[in-house]
């Protein structure tokens, strides 16, 4: 009876203290704070671009955004996985055809991969840790010297 008892102390323990590490990382995928943090940055991005008169360019972007946090919502990962995955590639793909520079689409899109919870996106493909300065892909083939529209 005692050996029971006994174990029952260092099992709880342990559980919580398991709990408490693994807390901080649920919780910041539960609240969503990673969404806004992009949505931040990318509306400081439009703000930028008013400049040049063309922050129009990034409402396909923040209407992705806006997928992302109303699948977010739902309770539903595997929707925010590809509601995610659809904004990176959005940004990877052509982004100085859709109207904004390379180097704020690799902004966002290296951001994204640092704040996106592993389990709402590709990580394997988005992390820009991956190569220094962010993807290799930016430097091979999408190169902007700031000349291009």
């Amino acid at each position: 009876m005692t050996w029971v008892v006994n174990h029952r102390i260092p099992m709880a323990v342990l559980v919580g203290g398991l709990a408490l590490v693994l807390m901080p990382l649920t919780v910041e995928a539960a609240t969503g704070k990673w969404i806004d943090q992009i949505t931040e940055l990318t509306t400081y991005h439009q703000e930028l671009a008013k400049f040049e008169g063309r922050e129009r360019a990034y409402d396909p972007y923040l209407e992705q955004l806006g997928v992302v946090r109303m699948a977010f919502n739902s309770g539903d990962p595997r929707w925010t996985y590809e509601a995610m995955n659809r904004l990176m590639d959005m940004l990877q793909g052509d982004p100085k055809g859709r109207g904004i520079p390379t180097w704020s689409a690799k902004e966002i899109f290296d951001f994204c991969g640092k704040v996106t919870p592993n389990v709402y996106h590709d990580y394997k493909r988005h992390n820009p840790e991956l190569s220094r300065g962010g993807f290799d892909y930016w430097d091979d083939n999408v190169i902007d010297l700031g000349g291009g529209a």
